[in-house]
């Protein structure tokens, strides 16, 4: 086949994250781009129903962010602190989606899910 017509191979397509946070779906950003942060005066968090009356939440709780292709997150100084697998972190550490139990503060369950290509769950 001439190498005209060869198609060129195609990247994956990025990996779409997101966080299910009292029953909404907070898109997570991009590779490349600021954090996400977490908390009750998050713009990204706004839509989450009853966010705001938390009060064990922080205003500005934890932030995640990519990390050489990894996601990762990390507590920022909130006062409940934030929980991967129970343990309560004091750094950047890193998450896997659906293999990791995520917690703010003491009850605040959190779950890292892919998004289709429709942005729904997978």
């Amino acid at each position: 086949m001439p190498a005209s017509a060869q198609t060129p191979a195609q990247a994956p397509a990025p990996i779409r994250l997101a966080l299910v946070l009292a029953g909404a779906l907070v898109p997570l950003r991009s590779e490349g781009e600021r954090p996400t942060p977490v908390g009750r005066d998050a713009p990204e968090c706004a839509h989450v129903p009853g966010l705001a009356g938390l009060d064990q939440i922080s205003r500005r709780h934890a932030e995640l962010y990519w990390r050489s292709g990894h996601l990762c997150i990390r507590d920022t100084e909130s006062a409940n602190g934030t929980y991967v697998d129970g343990e309560r972190i004091t750094g950047p550490t890193r998450l896997w989606p659906g293999r990791h139990r995520l917690r703010l503060a003491e009850d605040v369950e959190v779950t890292v899910v892919e998004l289709d290509e429709f942005g729904a769950p997978r």
